[in-house]
Formats: structure tokens, sequence, C-alpha cells
């Protein structure tokens, strides 16, 4: 058995920290939306034992490492199904970005694998058991847009939004996400005192939530927030440098990614997104933008024996 299927990247049209918990992680409030920029996965399983991942990204691991390979290892074990799988790996998704590239293959591994054998995992379970690979792999497994609440296992499908261009961008080193929490701490005091509840401006949220119910563009616009962008941009000047260049180049409004260090920009029309795109690559000599869309609930399910 084999399929081919389509892992795509995240960003985060809001993201706030609503409190430090006393397990040391934390409770967000955000709304992730699934994009067109994606890794393609090949999942084969055969007869016998094992697990082999390959990828055609140079320096991706292909062992215990990589979240993809535990996801098969998880799977195998919650259903004790014996099988050999085989994973390879297309890599599009800039790595350690904010885009969630390692949480997505790892769902789309999930999706791949229940599906191939019958579904033995209910929507529930495969969203369960994806919460134990990472916070953002539920997200991934559903897709589209979603409320997202807790440490990222709270999922609340919301309307698909319009096909609003946008471009992706990522230059210099990655970011380390336990990094950019501990600074946010520092920052926000742990999330006590007035910062118990969020540091988004009153309003803004529920604002966010009304323009996507109407597919208002402009309203969401001007509702993106993310608290990461006080933690990470006054310490990474390529995304800084990034968010300006979108904004010369066009875009309406500009927001850090997740964590960071990937930002995006929301442009008028799909040719403009492109030109941008086109102009930051010839810049940067190879590629680091990309134009996107949203994309939709069921595209993760679009699956080719």
């Amino acid at each position: 058995m084999r399929v081919t299927l389509n892992a795509y990247a995240k960003i985060n049209l809001f993201l706030d920290v609503l409190r430090r918990r006393e397990d040391g992680y934390h409770d967000i409030r955000s709304i992730m939306q699934a994009i067109s920029l994606h890794d393609t996965l090949t999942v084969e399983c055969s007869e016998g034992e094992g697990i082999v991942l390959s990828s055609d990204a140079e320096g991706l691991p292909t062992d215990e490492k990589n979240l993809a390979y535990r996801a098969a290892a998880r799977f195998l074990e919650a259903t004790g199904i014996k099988a050999a799988v085989s994973i390879h790996i297309e890599k599009r998704i800039p790595v350690s970005a904010g885009l969630a590239g390692g949480s997505t293959d790892a769902a789309a591994v999930l999706v791949a694998l229940n599906g191939m054998h019958g579904e033995p995992l209910s929507a529930d379970a495969l969203l369960s058991l994806g919460k134990t690979l990472g916070a953002d792999v539920p997200f991934c497994i559903k897709g589209g847009l979603c409320q997202v609440s807790g440490i990222g296992e709270g999922l609340s499908a919301l309307p698909d939004l319009p096909p609003i261009p946008m471009v992706v961008c990522k230059r210099g080193e990655g970011i380390s996400t336990p990094w950019a929490y501990r600074r946010l701490d520092e920052l926000y005091g742990d999330f006590t005192g007035k910062y118990d509840g969020g540091t988004a401006e009153a309003g803004v949220y529920d604002a966010l939530l009304r323009a996507i119910a109407e597919g208002d563009r402009d309203a969401l616009c001007r509702c993106l927030y993310n608290v990461f962008e006080s933690a990470v941009l006054p310490v990474h000047a390529e995304a800084a440098a990034l968010r300006r260049r979108l904004t010369e180049l066009g875009a309406d409004v500009t927001l850090l990614s997740g964590s960071g260090p990937s930002v995006f920009g929301v442009f008028r029309t799909l040719d403009d997104a492109r030109r941008a795109s086109a102009v930051l690559n010839e810049e940067e000599g190879r590629e680091v933008a990309f134009a996107v869309l949203p994309t939709k609930r069921t595209e993760m399910e679009k699956i080719s024996n």
C-alpha cells in the first residue's frame, strides 16, 4: 500500500498567550490558517517491521529526531499494527520557521497510515495521538481555519476564508520555540497581573472572528495580532527587515507567524503576491518567499493511491 499527500504549512492570524501554567506550558488563544505552501509525503506500508525515512532536503533528520518518523512509530504502537513503513518527504516548507513544517509532516503520516489501514483510529483518537507528538499536530490534522486554545489541543473549525493572496517568507536562522516562550515570560512577568488573560487589546480577537464570519478582508487585516512579535522582532533583524520589505512591495499588513522567524504579508491580488515573491527571491538569490492562498479543511483528506 502506498499513498501520497500534501502536508500544508500554517500561519497564525492571531496568537496570544493567556497564562503560564504550573507545568511550565502556556495556554494560548490563536486562530490558525492552513496555507497552500506544502511538503509532499509518500508513505508506503509492506510486510515486515521497521521505519525508513528519506527526504530530498539536505540535513533533515531521518531518524527518531524527525517528527514524521516518530508519528509512524506512535501510530504503530497505538494500533498494534505490524508493518514496515517507508516515508519520503519532498521538503518545501522552511525548517524552524514558525510554519509547523515538522508538525504537518507528522500529521500527514498519521492521516496516511490511518487511511491505509481502514481507519482503526477515530477522528478524535487521531487528534489525541497527534497531541502527544506536538501542540500544532492536531491542527495540522484538521487543517483549514480553526480557533485554537489550551496548549494547541482545543480546536474549533471556522468558515473558510475567501482566497486572500499572501506572501510567506523566511530569512536567517530558525528560532527555538522554548527560547521564544522564555523571552515572553521575561517580558510579561510570567503572564501574571494585568497580563493574565492575554496581551492583545480588548475586542481585537472578537473583531477578527466577526471579520472571518463576514468574509471581510479589510477588517481581517486590521485585527491580525501575534504576541511573539514583541519578543522576536527586536532581536531578529532579518524578520524585522522582511516585514518592512513586504510593506514596500505592496503588502497591506504584515505579521510574524508563530514564534517566527517567518513573516507573511497580505496582498490585494495573487499577481501582486507573485510579483513580490519573485522580487524577494531575486534579491536573495534563492527561494525564500512563497505566494500562497488559504486552504480548506478537506485538503489533507485528498490522498492519492
